[in-house]
């Protein structure tokens, strides 16, 4: 739209005609995705998470794609409130949840650090997975190597969808049982049909968000809405 803009920016106008302080921006944000909202919300606790990714990604239309579990979020609550280690694909969305986590003296490992280390056998039930991996992605392969610390963990992905692809193989091969996995990866090359894949087979408690839509952020605010819930519950006993 062309013409003037009703606000000139300078000595201040713009931060305070549309700036509000830091502790009234979540609420403020939380209430408006709330009315906005083109679904009804499912309930508590899964409606504070599924608001707080919708948060992360600036748009209120995802909450019609954000898919979560039956138990899925006091399952990932429990399992951090425990001290279980959180198991994430990439470093942005370690960088997200590292804040939170340390709150919570939750270990924060990631698929990348470890891409480049050769592959144990040992590991996995079927060498097939192995081989699919070995020409897959890094993030594949750094996801896999994690498998130790699988068990009763909370499993991240929020870019890569080959990391989700190869966690269901080697979940259907026996692998560690994560306690839940949050899987939002984007993307218009076999993101859908991860995301789709882990919803048809639910190998643990899962959140995702249906289709091409997703990323770190909101891998990384489901995470972290998780974490805050469960402290919540804490602080209240």
């Amino acid at each position: 739209m062309s013409g003037a803009p009703s606000l000139r920016p300078g000595a201040g106008r713009a931060l305070r005609a549309h700036g509000l302080p830091a502790a009234e921006i979540m609420p403020l944000s939380l209430e408006r995705l709330r009315r906005r909202s083109p679904v009804e919300l499912p309930p508590e606790p899964a409606a504070s998470v599924a608001l707080r990714m919708a948060y992360a990604a600036g748009d209120p239309d995802l909450l019609r794609d954000i898919v979560i579990g039956d138990g899925a979020v006091d399952a990932a609550a429990a399992a951090l409130d425990r001290g279980a280690p959180l198991i994430c694909d990439v470093a942005m969305v370690a960088a997200g949840v590292r804040t939170v986590m340390s709150q919570r003296g939750v270990q924060v490992l990631c698929a990348q650090d470890v891409a480049g280390a050769a592959m144990s056998p040992a590991l996995h039930h079927d060498p097939q997975t192995l081989s699919a991996v070995e020409y897959s992605t890094r993030t594949a392969r750094g996801l896999l190597n994690l498998a130790p610390h699988w068990d009763g963990a909370v499993i991240a992905i929020g870019n890569a969808p080959t990391a989700l692809l190869a966690l269901l193989d080697a979940l259907a091969d026996g692998a560690p049982r994560p306690a839940a996995i949050i899987a939002a990866p984007c993307g218009l090359v076999a993101a859908e049909e991860a995301k789709q894949l882990l919803v048809d087979v639910a190998p643990a408690p899962y959140i995702t968000v249906r289709g091409t839509r997703g990323g770190s952020a909101v891998a990384a605010a489901a995470v972290n809405a998780c974490a805050l819930l469960g402290a919540t519950v804490d602080a209240t006993r």
